[in-house]
């Protein structure tokens, strides 16, 4: 499948719309806690925790990454959540943010990806405002109105 990027933000009620279509084909999502913006980064591993209370559950994993689908980090590394998609972490993605690009460090973790089996279906790099998103999954939010 093709993935298409596209710079124009989804907000309010079609962000909830967006985050419904996710997970009926998604097993999971990730966001990334950058840690080159860690000034502190103990309190902030503290900050992080304190905002995944109620998802800790649903962690498959946190990984020390240098690279995921919207960036390559050439010296530095970050930490990748990775998340079970349900109903719980539908509804923290749709308390935490009312669009895409409002994942943005340090106030929030960054990059969400979706996943369907490994395979990426949508990738948001928030900062620089696009993200990647599977031509068909597209289409079918195109479509949910």
């Amino acid at each position: 499948m093709d993935m298409l990027m596209i710079n124009k933000n989804v907000k309010g009620k079609r962000y909830k719309q967006l985050i419904d279509l996710l997970l009926r084909n998604c097993d999971c999502f990730a966001f990334v806690a950058d840690r080159q913006l860690m000034e502190f980064e103990k309190e902030y591993h503290a900050y992080m925790e304190n905002v995944i209370t109620d998802m800790e559950e649903h962690l498959i994993e946190r990984r020390i990454q240098k690279e995921w689908e919207t960036t390559r980090l050439s010296e530095d590394t970050a930490y990748v959540y990775y998340f079970k998609m349900n109903n719980a972490t539908r509804q923290f993605l749709k308390d935490q943010c009312h669009s895409l690009f409002d994942w943005i460090s340090p106030e929030r973790p960054e990059d969400l990806m979706f996943y369907h089996k490994d395979k990426c279906i949508l990738a948001v790099c928030s900062h620089e405002k696009y993200y990647l998103v599977e031509e068909s999954v597209w289409d079918s939010f195109r479509l949910f109105s």
